[in-house]
């Protein structure tokens, strides 16, 4: 396994596999950041129509348990966390399914796996119920994490492979946000059956985007030609042969490849920075500085707004570099971020309140760089036909910062801020050199 020339050592050329031919209108769409998307309608469509439901299900995914059952917070809190650790296992088993049937097919049974545990929600009424539901959910997502980026991957290569982890992240946002509001007004409304039609609404979502990822007979779901290998070029639309070095061995392989190794302990690192805008800030601000309740909302809100109108134009400005150093970076603007936090929002006034607006914008400047770029490489860093493997992996990097962040948050912020901050900083930027380590080690590819 080796990270491409784009990850290492080469900048990512505009002109690089991938790209459409250099008319003035893809010179334009460059410059913009956006994909080439002629002929992929459905595929936009289906991720925006998802998005959307899961961003109206988003303000009530606690909530809604308290609403329609008679369990308590307690118990809907324990039989989240229990629902989580129980769908771990379930990461490589979605990782194989990926390399064995292919990333689209994979992502169709994901929403409609999905789809199954919402409408399961509906008839929630004790905790192991609670518990089983909730499991399908959070399986449907670790074979989310396992073949989105596989899938977007079969469809551009280099530069272009930036552009639309970056189109779809702030698409995303956008969709998620419209879905949030519309959920929240729903929940406003007084309507005694809101909650129960928000999760229906998710649930039809999510079997719509699955249709639509049915591609047309005889087309292909990739987005330019390229000069893929045929197991990388036909990954989306058909299952991959059966790995005839068993199934132990393919996984003992990934496991013994330092490169794979380095970039899982880069961003198990890195990832603990993105509790800032979620977890760190409303407490820290509120429980601990003693600030006002609305900023670390309205705060989030800049993160998002930001994301979505700049995360595209900032992408194709950033394609040229290599993105083990775009995430250094990024690295350095958190840095920057956990710095201002840990000395400057202490106090009161408008000082502090530009303070922290500062800081999460330090902070979303980091994430916009990094976002596109940790994606494209735990996509492309792996051989095709272990693309979904490593993915899955990949995925369980985030799922221990957001086990164990929480945690660290609750025993530290409040008794031992100086020692959080320091902790969490030495997160961050191990990730960052982490992610250089491993573009050292890469052998550039031919």
């Amino acid at each position: 396994m080796s990270l491409s020339p784009a990850d290492v050592t080469d900048p990512q050329h505009p002109g690089a596999v991938g790209d459409a031919p250099d008319t003035r209108a893809a010179r334009l769409r460059r410059r913009l950041g956006l994909p080439t998307l002629a002929g992929q309608g459905r595929i936009v469509a289906a991720t925006v129509l998802d998005a959307f439901g899961v961003g109206m299900f988003v303000p009530l995914s606690f909530l809604f348990f308290i609403l329609t059952t008679d369990l308590t917070i307690a118990q809907v809190g324990l039989g989240t966390s229990i629902a989580t650790v129980l769908s771990l296992p379930a990461a490589p088993v979605a990782g194989t399914i990926v390399d064995r049937w292919g990333p689209r097919t994979s992502l169709i049974a994901n929403n409609l796996l999905a789809a199954a545990g919402y409408l399961c929600y509906l008839l929630v009424d004790s905790l192991p119920s609670l518990v089983g539901s909730m499991l399908v959910v959070l399986c449907a997502e670790r074979l989310y994490f396992a073949s989105w980026p596989a899938f977007v991957a079969d469809l551009a290569e280099g530069a272009e492979l930036d552009r639309w982890y970056a189109f779809t992240t702030a698409g995303t946002n956008a969709s998620v946000g419209i879905g949030g509001a519309a959920g929240g007004l729903l929940l406003g409304s007084g309507w005694s059956g809101a909650a129960v039609f928000i999760v229906a609404v998710n649930a039809a979502t999510s079997v719509i985007a699955a249709f639509l990822l049915l591609a047309p007979r005889g087309t292909r779901t990739t987005a330019a030609p390229t000069a893929r290998p045929p197991a990388a070029a036909t990954a989306s639309d058909s299952p991959l042969p059966p790995d005839r070095t068993g199934w132990w061995d393919s996984w003992r392989t990934l496991f013994r490849d330092r490169v794979l190794l380095a970039l899982m302990a880069a961003q198990t690192a890195f990832a603990f920075g993105w509790l800032i805008p979620t977890v760190v800030l409303p407490v820290y601000l509120v429980e601990v500085d003693r600030l006002p309740a609305w900023l670390p909302s309205t705060a989030l809100t800049v993160n998002a707004v930001v994301i979505v109108l700049a995360q595209s134009l900032v992408t194709a400005r950033v394609v040229a570099y290599p993105r083990a150093r775009v995430i250094s970076w990024a690295a350095v603007l958190m840095l920057g971020s956990i710095a201002l936090l840990a000395f400057g929002a202490a106090g009161r006034g408008p000082a502090t309140v530009a303070v922290v607006y500062t800081a999460v914008l330090l902070f979303t400047a980091g994430q916009i760089l990094a976002g596109p770029a940790t994606t494209a490489i735990s996509a492309t860093a792996a051989p095709p036909e272990a693309r979904g493997r490593y993915l899955s992996l990949f995925n369980l990097t985030w799922a221990l910062s957001a086990i164990t962040g929480p945690l660290l948050v609750g025993t530290l912020i409040e008794h031992h801020p100086a020692v959080f901050w320091t902790l969490l900083a030495t997160l961050v930027t191990t990730g960052g050199l982490g992610y250089r380590l491993a573009a050292h080690w890469s052998p550039p590819t031919p």
